[in-house]
């Protein structure tokens, strides 16, 4: 039997009129392809939707988090259950599957598991009865037998995690979305349609702040080598084909991202210690308390970090506590230009550079590597400064 994996997306499913044309694709697939379909389904709706992961995570504020998770992995279980009977009554038989009942097994952490593995047994023997597995997504096992969600946009690492330890032939991720852009569109107006783009670019792009797609679902892509579509919903047009290669073009900058607003967090050593101990004692104590870091620049005895502004006051308060000097910096974000094709290629960060430059933005802080070339900025400047490079890398 040749395995295909369907995700659906919680818009897409958030009314009786979208669930009903998601049942009219699955009867489309099985009718021209065969069985062998596989649904992987994120909840309902959205914010203020009954059933969406926002509005159970609402009903219960400050709980612990293993609490919380048993709380919202409930939006995609019920999702399940509605479009396998959605699924019957358009005449597929089909069995609704929690996230652990298709074999998902997670690393543990509450709130933001990574998959350890997958049994796929379950799936595999609902295939073989004849039924259309429904697997709730965003969700698995912890090693200790407890409920364990993914993260925001975890349904798609569900998805594409499924594909892989099934070996499905492709899998295809429904959005309500139009199409993956080189930016997003409500920052950068002249965004440009992506129709293919490599797993890695995409990966890339994901992990700079780009939201179409979850990053470990990118990874995945890329490690698995299975095709990838994106197809739009309301259409059923294909919006933007994952390659698993790299994708030479004219065009060696994919896209622009930004990041989540930051604090820029400056910390200087002893005069005279040694700094390899200083650095591992300061992030070791920040890392303790489960405060994540980034664009890390270190020189002489003075280390140069982001964390999230939220964690930021709690990484002031840490260092304040173990008496090391440090200055903050923030609100900033991070916009970043992504693309395998720039690996080896001259002049990228001068033009980088300029381009922040004439549009009147400083660059606070910078960082790189094969894919990307990203820059730490105020944040009032970020849509100016997303809006210059994608001028020009992008439209140019």
């Amino acid at each position: 039997m040749v395995v295909r994996i369907f995700k659906f997306g919680g818009i897409c499913l958030s009314s009786h009129e979208g669930r009903g044309t998601a049942a009219r694709y699955c009867v489309d697939s099985i009718r021209e392809q065969g069985p062998g379909l596989v649904l992987v389904v994120s909840a309902m709706g959205r914010a203020g939707d009954p059933y969406a992961t926002d509005t159970l995570a609402s009903l219960a504020p400050g709980c612990p988090q293993d609490e919380a998770d048993l709380l919202m992995c409930c939006g995609e279980v019920i999702s399940a259950v509605v479009m396998a009977s959605e699924l019957r009554s358009a005449g597929v038989p089909s069995r609704a599957l929690t996230g652990w009942d298709a074999g998902i097994v997670t690393d543990g952490p509450d709130g933001d598991s990574d998959i350890a593995r997958i049994d796929a047994r379950r799936v595999l023997e609902t295939l073989d009865a004849g039924l259309c597995p429904v697997v709730a997504g965003f969700q698995g096992r912890s090693p200790e037998g407890r409920v364990s969600t993914l993260g925001r946009g975890g349904s798609d690492t569900s998805a594409l995690a499924l594909a892989a330890a099934l070996g499905a032939s492709e899998a295809v991720l429904w959005k309500s979305v139009d199409s993956i852009f080189t930016a997003d569109p409500s920052l950068v107006p002249d965004a440009l349609r992506i129709e293919r783009i490599s797993a890695e670019d995409l990966r890339q792009m994901s992990w700079q702040g780009a939201r179409v797609v979850h990053p470990r679902a990118a990874e995945i892509a890329l490690e698995s080598g299975i095709p990838v579509e994106v197809r739009s919903h309301s259409s059923g047009e294909l919006v933007t084909r994952i390659e698993p290669f790299v994708i030479r073009s004219g065009r060696y900058i994919t896209g622009v991202a930004a990041g989540p607003p930051v604090c820029q967090l400056t910390a200087a050593g002893p005069e005279g210690g040694e700094p390899g101990a200083f650095f591992s004692r300061l992030f070791g104590m920040i890392a303790a308390e489960g405060i994540s870091m980034d664009m890390f620049s270190v020189l002489g005895t003075i280390a140069v970090f982001t964390v999230g502004t939220a964690d930021s006051e709690a990484a002031g308060n840490i260092l304040t506590t173990a008496g090391v000097r440090f200055t903050s910096r923030g609100p900033c974000a991070k916009v970043s230009i992504v693309g395998a094709g720039m690996h080896g290629m001259r002049g990228v960060m001068a033009r980088f550079a300029k381009a922040l430059s004439d549009a009147g933005i400083s660059m606070l802080q910078t960082v790189d590597s094969h894919a990307t070339i990203s820059a730490l900025v105020p944040l009032e400047d970020r849509d100016r400064a997303l809006a210059a490079l994608h001028s020009e890398f992008v439209t140019r």
